[in-house]
């Protein structure tokens, strides 16, 4: 137990925000740096996900080096790369160095992110770890809501704080990653396993390649089609490899990843619960951004403050899911956590091109609240199951499973609404060459209106006409895309609450 734990429990926090921050930021920053660097639709699907890919790919061989070498040293490491990546990204007029960036920061966070819930578990005695836990958590879904209102704030500017435009979904993270090394270096403990094995080299290049390949043909299948030869090569690569780790993991010396753990119920439910509650968020936390933005005409700034009930409904709940835990047991609870998503997607489904913002706010507070009586019983389960000297990895799994559910949501959510975007919107009115790729997202639209509007093809009440029909088409698509995470949650708040009363359910051992 540690004197300053914290303290220190607070600097975890701050170092695994920023990793949150970066992914759910940029997403506000995205349409004004489309429009000042030219980026083309596949670049900046690229620039969004490269750092998902390399993140997922390399989470488990993060997680695994930590336990065998030193978490400070991961978590030190991962920052200082991190911060490399948002300053050459934030610098750059390239997308492709961007892209880049992003990939040296997404491998950067698969060695930080782990190590901040690894450490916290040697820092805390059991008896305090649940709720060491709920406020990490809590610090995660608020991460996920902050990053939009700092992106926003120095994408747009405000009062005393002068506009940076795209550049600041980078290049705030700089100053934040000093201070906490700083933090980390002077005060962190060293933590490691006490009876270290040898490293699995051939483990972490099989699940290198099988997440990797994964994560890669769920981002590519809404765009180049589930059946087309790249995505199905994706995934065969995966199916294999996957296998092939599977059965050397079954008979290495010294396995990266002990198979057994997948054994205790805690240990897969809990992994199968953060991965279901980040398909759904991260679905809605993309689908809105957008939405507030090209529907309702919100600036980035305004997005991002949009976002705030959420983070702040999200850390407010999150500490009390310890005792209600502890009292009516997890799978309760998250079945509870689901529910109340459920209910977020419910009003969601009737938004439309002029919904308030008051309208708005209520399933926001929802949100937050679903998101942290899900997940934090679900983290805590997860590292509970896990042996004290293998945190490291206990703690990868946790973060690849919200990775692999942030991919999946980004993948299956993002191409139903693009799908019922594009077979609800019209707009035939504009020349040829523009309609094609307007049918395609409503930031396309939107772009090409401006565009054939100033260059003269295009007259302005026709440009606003075009404009209005993208928005009410998207407004469509989100509403019906909502419906459908409304009825994922339910099901799922379902299949814990039979879990509950079938009696295999647990308290919090301490």
């Amino acid at each position: 137990m540690h004197a300053r734990r914290w303290f220190l429990l607070g600097v975890l926090s701050l170092s695994l925000v920023l990793v949150v921050m970066s992914v759910s930021g940029l997403n506000v920053a995205l349409a004004t740096l489309q429009r000042d660097l030219g980026v083309s639709g596949p670049q900046l699907q690229w620039i969004v996900n490269s750092y998902a890919l390399a993140f997922g790919g390399l989470l488990m061989t993060g997680g695994a080096i930590g336990d065998r070498y030193g978490r400070k040293g991961a978590l030190l490491g991962g920052l200082f790369v991190f911060g490399v990546g948002a300053l050459v990204g934030g610098l750059t007029d390239s997308a492709e160095v961007i892209v880049v960036a992003r990939v040296a920061a997404g491998a950067a966070a698969a060695f930080a992110m782990p190590a901040t819930l690894s450490l916290l578990i040697d820092i805390f005695p059991p008896s305090e770890r649940p709720t060491a836990i709920a406020v990490w958590s809590g610090f995660a879904g608020g991460g996920a809501a902050l990053g939009p209102l700092l992106t926003g704030l120095f994408v747009t500017g405000w009062w005393f704080v002068p506009s940076w435009g795209w550049e600041a979904g980078f290049l705030y993270n700089v100053p934040v990653v000093a201070v906490v090394m700083i933090a980390v270096a002077l005060w962190l403990p060293r933590s490691r396993d006490e009876h270290p094995r040898h490293l699995d080299p051939a483990g972490a290049a099989l699940s290198i390649v099988a997440m990797t390949a994964l994560i890669y043909g769920i981002i590519e299948g809404p765009e180049q089609g589930w059946t087309s030869a790249p995505v199905l090569a994706a995934f065969a690569v995966a199916v294999i490899f996957g296998a092939v780790l599977l059965a050397w993991q079954h008979r290495a010396r010294h396995p990266m990843l002990p198979l057994e753990l997948f054994g205790e119920g805690r240990f897969s439910i809990g992994a199968s619960v953060v991965t279901m509650t980040f398909v759904v968020m991260i679905g809605f936390w993309f689908l809105f951004a957008l939405y507030v933005q090209f529907v309702l005409g919100y600036t980035a700034l305004e997005a991002g403050l949009a976002t705030m009930p959420e983070a702040l409904a999200s850390m407010v709940v999150a500490p009390f899911t310890a005792p209600l835990v502890n009292r009516f047991g997890s799978r309760l609870v998250m079945a509870v956590g689901f529910a109340v998503l459920a209910l977020t997607f419910l009003p969601l489904a009737l938004v439309g091109t002029d919904t308030s913002y008051w309208y708005l706010l209520g399933p926001l507070v929802l949100a937050g609240a679903g998101l942290s009586l899900a997940m934090t019983p679900a983290t805590n389960d997860i590292m509970i199951a896990t042996p004290h000297e293998k945190a490291g990895i206990g703690s990868a799994v946790n973060d690849t499973a919200r990775e692999l559910g942030a991919a999946l949501g980004i993948a299956t959510l993002g191409a139903l609404s693009t799908s019922i975007y594009r077979s609800t919107v019209d707009v035939t009115d504009l020349p040829s060459e523009a309609s094609a790729p307007a049918a395609e997202s409503i930031g396309a639209a939107t772009e090409a209106a401006y565009d054939l509007s100033r260059s003269g093809p295009l007259g302005e009440a026709a440009a606003q006409a075009t404009i209005a029909e993208a928005g009410s088409a998207f407004a469509t698509a989100f509403a019906q895309t909502m419906a459908v995470s409304g009825a994922v949650s339910a099901l799922a708040a379902l299949a814990l609450l039979a879990g509950h009363l079938r009696g295999t359910d647990r308290r919090i051992r301490t």
